[in-house]
């Protein structure tokens, strides 16, 4: 998963060999190398801050692996982008603002290209060596990124997204290290700072605190008829028609009825693919060795 496409087992068994592939899996997994070097004690993780929020029966050491490893792409796919990042605003209506300047509403692809132009990368790994999450924010030397890992349509990766810039926005990182979300649950579950983070994502695609139901004459029956009524609001307030299915979907606790809406939406329906897209464009591959650029793509999985 992680080893460069001209590795040979036997370069390990020279000094130098071994020592170059202790340092790329350092790097790869967020391993500290003097662990990996010794030749007796357990191999540990880099220190840094860490913030795990997890579902019941879920434990820290399920998603460690996981977690360490998608900081180490992460903080990769910082070396890509410029150094200078643009802060997330504290306000997330000022943030929507900013998006509803250039795009008719807070969609997924629009919500990616602030990211982009702001210089956070946003990518997609599908494929982690440990207990899945839904996402990750990550902080190195004051600069962010994002990890996204649940598979969904760009209705559900822009609501994990908004989530993770939620916790940007709201300073949940101090110092160097991540904040995990092994599950993103809704603003009714979870720890304070899980709160901050959905009440921020709501505002941000919403404008407003909202939750979406059937009006005293609506009779929404099917997907299409959901769809339908979702586009007109959408439309109407610059609101992206997927999050608003999927906002009715939480909120009438129907969600075979939101999925079959969000297949009347025309256009993309890969969410990991737009993701992952929007990333690999925003790119600077002239800030990357060959190694590093292939481990970003081996690691997302991602083609041109």
């Amino acid at each position: 998963m992680a080893l460069p496409t001209w590795w040979d087992d036997e370069i390990a068994q020279t000094k130098s060999g071994l020592q170059q592939a202790q340092m790329y899996f350092a790097r790869a997994f967020h391993i500290d190398l003097v662990s990996l070097a010794k030749t007796s004690g357990p191999v540990q993780f880099e220190e840094t801050q860490r913030k795990f929020k997890l579902s019941r029966n879920v434990t820290e050491r399920d998603v460690s692996v996981s977690a360490h490893f998608a900081t180490a792409i992460a903080n990769l796919a910082l070396v890509g982008v410029g150094t200078q990042q643009t802060t997330v605003p504290k306000d997330p209506v000022e943030l929507r603002a900013a998006i509803l300047q250039k795009h008719s509403c807070v969609s997924l692809w629009a919500l990616l290209a602030w990211c982009a132009e702001a210089n956070i990368p946003v990518l997609h790994i599908h494929k982690l060596p440990g207990k899945k999450m839904t996402g990750l924010v990550v902080r190195e030397d004051g600069r962010f990124a994002v990890v996204l890992s649940k598979k969904g349509t760009p209705a559900h990766l822009l609501f994990h997204l908004a989530h993770e810039l939620g916790h940007i926005a709201n300073g949940h990182l101090q110092g160097n290290g991540f904040v995990v979300d092994e599950k993103i649950s809704g603003a009714d579950a979870g720890d304070a700072d899980e709160k901050e983070a959905d009440a921020y994502a709501i505002r941000l695609l919403n404008g407003q605190e909202v939750s979406y139901g059937p009006g005293a004459s609506s009779n929404i029956r099917s997907g299409i008829a959901l769809y339908r009524a979702a586009l007109a609001k959408a439309q109407q307030e610059h609101i992206d028609v997927g999050h608003i299915i999927l906002n009715y979907g939480k909120s009438q606790q129907n969600f075979l009825l939101a999925n079959a809406a969000l297949k009347s939406i025309p256009g993309e329906s890969d969410g990991i693919k737009m993701v992952n897209s929007a990333f690999f464009q925003s790119l600077d591959t002239g800030k990357l060795s060959d190694d590093q650029f292939e481990l970003l793509k081996t690691t997302t999985g991602y083609t041109a």
